[in-house]
């Protein structure tokens, strides 16, 4: 099954955004690249990243961030180890207590992550992108983006089951 055939469970407005960031996955293959992979709704990004596990010939390790997590760098060693993954997500920076920090301690090491010598996925919400351009404009420089969206019916429908759970 190819990496770049559109599940219909993300949505047709998604289409050309889960093939651009397929692409860069499969194009990155050995070299360290940076993608940010912008999405707002919690929901939408588990939905896509089932989908890279599922239907993505390019095996996806995903790392969850914990809230107590204090460098990116450190986490993603520490997850890794001397195993270089094919591709790596991540996700739950929102999330992250302290993520300033995390932010400005990211980019005092932004180097050292050429040491991965695989495509870094961040997943990120518009409020962690500003902080990413405002915070760490260096680190933020070498990434690609990507957006996924819920359309407005989605988001709505959406918003009302949050509202009722």
């Amino acid at each position: 099954m190819s990496c770049l055939h559109q599940p219909k469970e993300i949505g047709i407005n998604n289409q050309d955004s889960w093939k651009t960031l397929m692409r860069a996955i499969t194009r990155s293959q050995g070299d360290f690249s940076l993608i940010l992979a912008r999405c707002n709704s919690t929901q939408l990004r588990e939905s896509l990243l089932q989908q890279f596990h599922d239907q993505c010939p390019v095996k996806v390790r995903v790392l969850v961030l914990d809230r107590s997590v204090k460098t990116l760098y450190t986490t993603i060693l520490e997850e890794v180890g001397h195993e270089q993954p094919t591709a790596l997500m991540v996700s739950s920076l929102e999330s992250v207590n302290a993520l300033d920090q995390l932010l400005i301690a990211t980019n005092l090491v932004r180097e050292e992550f050429r040491n991965f010598a695989c495509p870094l996925v961040l997943w990120v919400t518009d409020e962690v992108l500003q902080k990413l351009i405002r915070l760490v404009p260096d680190f933020e420089s070498w990434a690609t983006s990507v957006e996924f969206s819920l359309a407005v019916a989605e988001a709505q429908y959406s918003a009302a089951l949050q509202s009722v759970a």
